[in-house]
């Protein structure tokens, strides 16, 4: 009987060892597949992160070309105000100097005209003694 026992036991460590094989097989089987699709998982993520960071480039070159091209619009729009302005400038200018010129006329006009009063009344004077 012992001989069947050491038998039996033999055949039971033998089935034993062949299981925990198995076991350990199958055990680095799902260790592995776990490993690559971890690292598929990585990958996939560094893909979308990349994906990410390029969009985020994309966005703020476009932002940073918003930007220039309303900065130009507004540096644009100051000038065109600015040259309004200086035109209005220049019309007001314009305008005070052809005004001075005519109140410079209508003073020389008055001085004229005073100068011919005083003629008058010394004439009229004139007559006035003669006709006494």
């Amino acid at each position: 009987m012992e001989r069947r026992e050491r038998g039996l036991m033999k055949r039971l460590n033998t089935t034993i060892k062949s299981f925990n094989d198995e076991q350990l097989k199958r055990d680095e089987e799902v260790l592995s597949f776990l490993e690559k699709r971890e690292e598929r998982m990585e990958a996939n993520m560094l893909k979308k992160a990349e994906g990410f960071e390029y969009i985020y480039k994309e966005q703020f070159k476009e932002f940073g070309k918003i930007m220039v091209k309303r900065d130009k619009e507004i540096e644009r729009d100051n000038n065109y105000r600015q040259k309004l302005w200086i035109d209005s400038l220049d019309h007001v200018n314009s305008n005070l100097v052809n005004m001075h010129s005519m109140l410079t006329e209508i003073e020389s006009s008055l001085n004229t005209l005073g100068a011919r009063q005083d003629q008058l009344i010394t004439l009229a004077n004139d007559y006035c003694l003669r006709n006494s």
